[in-house]
């Protein structure tokens, strides 16, 4: 699944051997720490899509990434409020508690590549490789010139071809992480609530595993199975009725490059090296040279 705007990957500029990649054909693109949080919150807006029966009639909730300042809500969203500015319920409240890097999470990389550069960097793995066709080529005809009696040269003499040039694309190694984000529904009826808690408990059947898409990249997640409750329809005061669940989710991602602060591209292109050549010297002509390089 690939987006449809490649505008914002850092792909090598130019072209190597006379063709120009595009992402179409790599397919793989950075994974930072705000593509997992774009994709859960994607996840709860477009797949779950929650709605509930309200006094304005059945409609979607609003999902929020955190809650805004109240000054910018105030101003940019005014339909999330009432005339008094509070909070219009039912409403539901996305945040990241927490990042860990476990070493035990390694994913399909178990073992670390080391930069080949000796920069104290992480490696980067080949995701894809073709052969340079014209470059070989030169080669494959320069090797296959002989000079045949006469002094007549001869071109494209049958012969097999060693030199060939291939280029390779590669990525830095995925670093996995766990993840974790706290989801606060709260609503003003008990009704409300249970419509909005039902797709987190059903969406998954007899499991609570899922799975988020955001560039082209897949992320797991896992929902805790404990829904805390923490109502206010217990107290005697004067204070409004508030129900209030939290639900907590873990994700299993992973980040490719260190994100805006990063100096090294996401995709590189290199090719390898087939023929190393030494140059020689031979003696130098006795005599008195010439600007020329000739004796006088």
């Amino acid at each position: 699944m690939l987006p449809d705007n490649f505008d914002f990957a850092m792909l090598p500029t130019g072209s190597v051997g006379n063709t120009t990649f595009t992402l179409e054909e790599i397919g793989v693109l950075a994974s930072t720490i705000e593509n997992i949080d774009y994709s859960l919150v994607s996840w709860v807006k477009e797949d779950l899509k929650l709605s509930t029966i309200t006094n304005e009639g059945f409609k979607e909730v609003p999902v929020l990434w955190q809650v805004p300042e109240r000054a910018y809500q105030v101003k940019n969203e005014k339909s999330l409020r009432d005339d008094n500015d509070a909070l219009k319920l039912p409403l539901i409240s996305i945040e990241r508690t927490g990042i860990v890097k476990n070493p035990q999470n390694r994913g399909s990389f178990q073992a670390h590549l080391y930069s080949n550069k000796h920069n104290a960097r992480s490696g980067r793995f080949v995701i894809a490789k073709r052969i340079v066709e014209d470059k070989t080529r030169n080669y494959a005809t320069a090797a296959g010139t002989r000079t045949i009696a006469g002094g007549t040269l001869q071109r494209n003499y049958p012969r097999i071809n060693k030199q060939v040039v291939v280029q390779f694309l590669s990525v830095p190694i995925p670093v996995y992480v766990d993840l974790e984000y706290k989801i606060i529904i709260k609503t003003e009826y008990q009704q409300q609530m249970n419509q909005l808690v039902s797709p987190f408990i059903g969406r998954t059947g007899q499991t609570n595993v899922f799975v988020m898409r955001r560039n082209g990249h897949l992320y797991e997640g896992f929902i805790d199975q404990n829904f805390t409750h923490n109502n206010t329809v217990a107290d005697l005061a004067e204070d409004a009725r508030l129900f209030e669940t939290e639900i907590t989710i873990k994700v299993l991602g992973y980040l490719i490059g260190e994100g805006e602060s990063d100096d090294r591209p996401i995709v590189t292109m290199e090719e390898n090296i087939v023929e190393v050549t030494f140059p020689s010297e031979g003696p130098l002509p006795t005599g008195n040279l010439n600007i020329f390089g000739k004796t006088s």
